[in-house]
């Protein structure tokens, strides 16, 4: 197993804590309400250790791309920015080794 860094030793830690928090004292609570009837399933295990996700939304030309560049550290395939709306789409920016543009489509249509 590779060694952790401090801090990814302490946000283990503390994602470990969120987990015994909703084990012992939110689950229970949704077991008993039968919260999962009307709203959603109890949480498990993954759904704590993933990655997060963000959405951001706003009118055109508020900073959504620069905000998106900013956070990289540089620009991304697919970028537009311009005076006029840019809204003619959606993204979806991940993780990978290679820069790369999947059509929406296609990301609609996978297994």
């Amino acid at each position: 197993m590779a060694s952790f860094t401090e801090a990814e030793r302490g946000h283990q830690i503390v994602i470990e804590g969120i987990k015994d928090i909703y084990r012992n004292t939110v689950r229970p609570i949704e077991a008993a309400t039968k919260f999962d009837i009307f709203h959603s399933n109890m949480l498990t295990d993954a759904e704590f250790d993933a990655a997060p996700m963000v959405l951001l939304v706003g009118p055109y030309s508020v900073g959504k791309t620069s905000f998106i560049k900013y956070i990289l550290g540089r620009g991304f395939p697919g970028e537009r920015i311009g005076p006029e709306p840019t809204t003619d789409r959606f993204m979806a920016v991940m993780y990978g080794d290679q820069d790369k543009t999947v059509p929406g489509n296609a990301l609609t249509v996978a297994p």
